[in-house]
């Protein structure tokens, strides 16, 4: 994120409110490690506390995938994943005449790392049941999106992989970003069905405590978000590019996104990224994670849409 100046906060209406977006160089080429990969920690900027949890396997650092160049870096010259399989697996290609409901590859049960109803907090499977950005007594009392919940009333959550950071956020921005695509090999048998893993980006802040990437619809990020862009033929007959020499060959994808959420300058947030499988431990999906970034937004909800 090259230093863009000073740009206008949240309240437009007020001609002496400014705000500035820090300096940041890009620090990923050759690292393994998927902080420094997103933007994040790299020499002389803001550093933040970061943790990780699942199996190791299911956790790595990208720098392309596919053909055509759709999914090179958004930021410098890697990108993290995370995945409720083994990230190693994404580098191998479907074979001709695969199964799609017993794929050869990315089809991993990970380990003992499956919570079930119960997240990680500060993560919330409950919805609060009103706009947490009308009524502030709403925050903390469950996921502000109302977007979880559904995926939860009757199936818990496996093979659970997340990375976390807490960070003080700068004391004149007023929002943050960040990039993602979603892939998952439950396409095309559970496409828009109640079995459907899923991928969360939660905040936990003075704004908002909950999912902040999620569809218009008010969909999770899953196979039945409306951001699916690419869906591959399910025979292998006719494939796309975009798979091509990859585990989602026969399987489906979104392109690239970006989640933009509202923050108050200068006080500690939370923020997990988290993925799972749902009901089972198999058929996994898998979310790549760049470019995290300040900004002056306005506030309010969080949106989610496909980068400028």
């Amino acid at each position: 994120m090259a230093d863009t100046g000073v740009e206008p906060c949240d309240n437009p209406n007020d001609p002496g409110c400014m705000c500035s977006i820090p300096d940041h160089v890009p620090c990923d080429n050759g690292t393994q490690d998927p902080f420094l990969a997103m933007g994040l920690n790299c020499p002389g900027e803001l550093q933040v506390t970061a943790t990780k949890s699942g199996s190791p396997g299911a956790i790595g650092v990208r720098y392309v995938f596919g053909q055509g160049g759709t999914f090179n870096p958004r930021e410098g010259a890697s990108y993290a994943v995370i995945g409720s399989g083994l990230v190693s697996d994404l580098n191998n290609q479907t074979p001709p005449g695969d199964f799609n409901l017993e794929p050869t590859h990315c089809n991993d049960d990970v380990g003992a790392f499956d919570p079930g109803n119960n997240l990680p907090p500060p993560l919330r499977t409950n919805d609060v049941g009103g706009d947490c950005t009308q009524n502030a007594g709403l925050l903390g009392s469950g996921d502000c999106s109302n977007t979880i919940q559904g995926q939860f009333q009757n199936f818990g959550a496996n093979d659970y992989t997340e990375l976390r950071f807490v960070m003080q956020v700068p004391p004149d921005v007023t929002s943050f970003s960040y990039d993602f695509a979603f892939f998952s090999v439950e396409y095309p048998d559970y496409y828009q069905s109640a079995f459907n893993d899923m991928y969360i980006g939660w905040l936990e802040s003075e704004k908002w405590t909950g999912n902040i990437s999620f569809d218009q619809q008010g969909n999770p990020i899953s196979l039945n978000a409306g951001f699916l862009e690419f869906k591959d033929d399910p025979s292998g007959q006719n494939p796309i590019p975009q798979f091509q020499n990859t585990c989602m060959r026969q399987h489906a994808g979104t392109n690239w996104l970006q989640t933009t959420a509202g923050v108050s300058p200068g006080e500690t947030i939370t923020v997990v990224f988290a993925i799972m499988d749902i009901s089972d431990s198999i058929l996994d999906s898998y979310v790549f994670l760049d470019n995290f970034k300040w900004g002056c937004e306005p506030t309010g909800k969080p949106s989610t849409m496909p980068p400028g």
